[in-house]
């Protein structure tokens, strides 16, 4: 068949594509480029629809970036999508929507996945509406940060009520989305999406941990007034997969939200679903540990950096540090100045390091305490000889900086 798949860069679509064209389909997909302000008509979308046999919709917005956001994306578009494929002819839609979602569902996300599942209900089509639970795929933004919560030495967790998730794996769903377009699985109308088990978040975590071979970790209760403060906080983040509403909705698993009878999942697959206990591996860790790890030694490098501009300035008396660039051959007239500078510019530097640091950043640092080093070294060469090693101490921080600078994200 000729497929069109909607949202084919996003995790979900872009597994489900390669699914499709190892069942030897011909897929055409369409992802970041589709524009659902203008695609909120049938004739909108028919000449995306021309041609094709049949369409598997997987777009989706976890956090809407405007305040008409998901009702755009989940609800209008796909409606007008329904409505082009019944006028066109095209009968066989997949639609990716959420488990838990409906009108009385406890955010706005699960509202409007739900409005959309209603929207495909009302039309005359050869439908089928997948709701999957949690997806657990390696490169997923909510699966990296579970990843890297498992790798931790210790984590705290929201105290929600009761509440349950059941893991799905992207395989296992792109695998069923692949078996719902076979002419002997026709009429199925619903699919919950779902692992083999129901778990705990805490479970979920120590299945991960153990398959990446992560040690143990102390697990420490966060009460929900907490945890939404911190889903809060960590919404700041345009990226961040932690926010209210996630936290909304994992609290909702206590009332049987996020999880339902695989046996349909079981069915489909011909086996049952992936285990959790099987999804993460020893090859996962590394990047696990530092998705955390490198924004800790960010953070601390800049909190050393404006540490040290204060003291220099405002902590340490003046006529020493004036004394110690005397030794180092600084006129008289530029020793203020010097000092100045140089708390400037190392509070500069600890500025910087906070938000998104450019690559440039790093060799920067590395010459400044590179520089620092060889200066003492030739004029206060006793500092060697201090037991508190303010020299000696350079060598582990100019190691951390070059390693930092070598990981630095080009992107950035």
């Amino acid at each position: 068949m000729r497929i069109l798949i909607l949202g084919a860069t996003g995790l979900l679509g872009s597994h489900i594509a390669r699914a499709l064209a190892a069942d030897g389909h011909a897929v055409t997909g369409a992802g970041r480029e589709l524009d659902f302000t203008v695609l909120a008509t049938a004739a909108a979308w028919a000449p995306h629809l021309a041609g094709m046999d049949a369409v598997v919709n997987c777009v989706g917005v976890f956090r809407a970036r405007e305040p008409d956001g998901y009702e755009r994306v989940h609800h209008t578009a796909p409606a007008a999508l329904f409505e082009a494929c019944e006028r066109m002819g095209l009968r066989r839609v997949i639609h990716v929507s959420a488990l838990g979602s409906g009108a009385r569902a406890a955010t706005a996300y699960w509202r409007s996945k739900g409005a959309g599942e209603d929207a495909l209900r009302g039309h005359d089509l050869d439908y089928t509406i997948v709701q999957p639970s949690l997806v657990y795929g390696a490169d997923g933004a909510s699966s990296r940060l579970f990843l890297a919560l498992a790798t931790m030495p210790a984590v705290a967790l929201p105290e929600a009520r009761g509440a349950l998730v059941q893991p799905v794996h992207v395989d296992d769903l792109a695998a069923a989305v692949a078996a719902l377009l076979r002419p002997e699985h026709g009429g199925i109308r619903e699919l919950a999406a779902v692992g083999p088990r129901a778990l705990a978040i805490g479970e979920y975590l120590a299945d991960l941990r153990r398959g990446m071979r992560a040690g143990t970790a102390l697990t420490l209760k966060l009460p929900m007034a907490l945890a939404g403060l911190a889903a809060r906080l960590a919404a700041l983040h345009p990226a961040s997969p932690l926010t209210p509403d996630a936290l909304a909705m994992l609290d909702a698993g206590g009332a049987g939200a996020n999880t339902a009878d695989p046996a349909g999942m079981a069915a489909l697959l011909g086996r049952p679903p992936r285990d959790p206990a099987t999804f993460a591996a020893p090859a996962d860790k590394p990047r696990a540990v530092l998705a955390w790890t490198l924004p800790l030694a960010r953070v601390s490098l800049a909190a050393l950096w404006l540490w040290t501009a204060w003291v220099s300035w405002f902590g340490w008396p003046h006529n020493d540090s004036l004394a110690w660039l005397a030794a180092c051959g600084v006129p008289a007239a530029l020793r203020v100045p010097a000092l100045l500078g140089a708390s400037a510019l190392d509070a500069a530097i600890g500025c910087a390091l906070l938000p998104r640091p450019r690559r440039w950043l790093w060799p920067l640092q590395l010459c400044l305490v590179g520089g620092y080093t060889a200066a003492m070294t030739l004029c206060l060469p006793e500092f060697w000889l201090h037991p508190f090693g303010p020299l000696s101490k350079n060598i582990p921080l100019l190691a951390l900086m070059l390693v930092l600078w070598r990981l630095h994200d080009e992107r950035n």
